[in-house]
């Protein structure tokens, strides 16, 4: 098995065992959890690196592509920041999937994203595309992330 997709099995099932024991939250649906995702995009096109963050708890991690975890809210600020920030690209997603954990507070979301150019010379093009997995916690009554990771699609084959 490939050990990326063993890694992230292991950080979802860490993630449902330290959830137990809360208390359900009426507003943890899958839908509630789906509209949270949205916002997520639409606060980080509105407000870039503060919109993007204002989705974080502060212990959350992010699992790079082929690499390693960066742990905590101000790493994670720092480590997305040259993305997020970029004015020649545009990071878009839309969740497909949610689910909610039996205890109502934590869920996780998949979906898809593409990068688009915003560069005058090619403009509105697509500059690639993946898929994401995102953890969620409830807290406060809003929906947090506690792990985000994503992975490009595998190139198309040439017939």
């Amino acid at each position: 098995m490939n050990r990326p997709f063993v890694f992230l099995a292991l950080v979802m099932s860490a993630a449902c065992a330290s959830a137990g024991g809360g208390s359900s939250d009426s507003g943890a649906t899958e839908a509630s959890l789906m509209q949270a995702d949205r916002d997520f995009a639409v606060a980080t096109h509105a407000r870039g690196i503060d919109g993007w963050m204002s989705f974080y708890a502060s212990d959350a991690i992010r699992i790079r592509y082929r690499s390693n975890m960066v742990k905590g809210y101000d790493e994670i600020r720092k480590f997305d920041l040259p993305n997020i920030s970029d004015t020649t690209t545009i990071l878009n997603w839309e969740p497909t999937d949610s689910y909610v954990y039996r205890d109502g507070t934590t869920g996780s979301t998949t979906g898809r994203y593409w990068v688009v150019s915003r560069r005058s010379a090619d403009s509105g093009k697509e500059l690639g595309h993946g898929r994401y997995v995102t953890m969620w916690r409830r807290e406060g009554g809003r929906w947090l992330v506690i792990m985000d990771t994503g992975y490009p699609d595998p190139p198309e084959q040439s017939r």
